[in-house]
């Protein structure tokens, strides 16, 4: 089944106030095509920023039916399933996924400042994350409603995450850590998500989330034609560091800290220009090594490619 033949051809509500913070200073930006349809003309989205925190966001962003008739088969664009031999192929072609799990779970433990070893994945993905976390010793609850990813996650974990949205999770109990990476962008209502959050949270439990980055230099040198920020429709929201800063602040969760992560597959240039054997390689060595110092440079001056914000729930006044 292809995503052009789930597309509900409805959209949600126009949209009057930033998503981030709030603000009534919104504008539109630019056009973005519906990725997947074959006559794209017929699927496209207006982008607004806004003026005060930098946020963008869908407006009008997709049905909530569309998305999530989406999601039950993948959050990743996958249009087919996969095995777990063919992920950890294309980890070791290029160290991503179990590279972020493993910094992104140090720090949420770091930051964690009770003695609950309990942590709630959200967007579970193939199951990196969860796996990371059980490693340093949290009993963990996981969920994801794409039925691809999750098969994957079994192989990697021995079980299953819960098959659906964040929306539909209840649960009594408390966590000390809450992972959502690659998740907020897809959410329709990012703050009422954040309060959800915040209320499973123990107070000095830590939300450990990444996102990617509407400041970053793809987008501002491409525009439009950038697609890992600006991917349509599963993306709603592009955020800044400073939309998030308000957005998580303003829901009880302080900022405690920030980093930007910038990394661009080894073969992108050698793909492009059709390079393969010997040149192919060379080209992959040459983009691995140089874009060190580059990416170090973007993430110094605040426009790397995705964005990681740790945040502690604070106690009530």
């Amino acid at each position: 089944m292809t995503y052009a033949s789930m597309a509900h051809q409805t959209y949600g509500e126009l949209l009057h106030h930033c998503v981030a913070c709030g603000g009534e200073r919104i504008r539109f930006w630019l056009h973005k095509h519906y990725q997947y349809t074959a006559g794209a003309d017929a699927e496209e989205f207006r982008i607004y920023r806004c003026q005060v925190c930098g946020t963008g966001f869908l407006n009008q962003p997709p049905h909530r039916d569309w998305l999530q008739q989406i999601y039950r088969h993948s959050g990743q664009a996958l249009t087919a399933e996969i095995g777990l031999d063919e992920v950890m192929r294309r980890e070791r072609l290029y160290p991503n996924c179990k590279v972020d799990a493993k910094r992104i779970a140090h720090y949420a433990d770091r930051y964690n400042a009770t003695l609950n070893y309990r942590a709630l994945d959200i967007g579970s993905g193939f199951g990196f994350y969860t796996r990371a976390l059980r490693l340093l010793g949290y009993r963990t609850v996981s969920i994801n409603p794409g039925a691809y990813e999750n098969k994957v996650f079994e192989q990697m974990n021995g079980d299953q995450p819960l098959p659906i949205m964040f929306e539909e999770f209840r649960s009594e109990q408390r966590f000390g850590v809450v992972v959502m990476s690659q998740v907020l962008e897809h959410l329709l209502e990012p703050e009422r998500a954040l309060r959800k959050v915040a209320g499973l949270l123990d107070t000095g439990g830590v939300l450990a989330c990444a996102v990617p980055n509407y400041a970053s230099f793809l987008v501002k040198l491409l525009g439009a034609n950038e697609n890992a920020c600006l991917w349509v429709p599963e993306h709603v929201n592009f955020f800044t560091e400073q939309g998030l800063r308000s957005l998580f602040e303003r829901n009880g969760l302080q900022v405690v800290k920030t980093e930007q992560i910038t990394r661009v597959p080894f073969d992108a240039l050698s793909r492009r220009l059709g390079a393969k054997g010997k040149w192919g390689a060379l080209l992959n060595g040459l983009v691995k090594y140089a874009q060190i110092p580059f990416n170090g440079l973007m993430n110094l001056f605040g426009m790397g490619i995705y964005l990681n914000v740790y945040a502690v729930k604070a106690a009530a006044e």
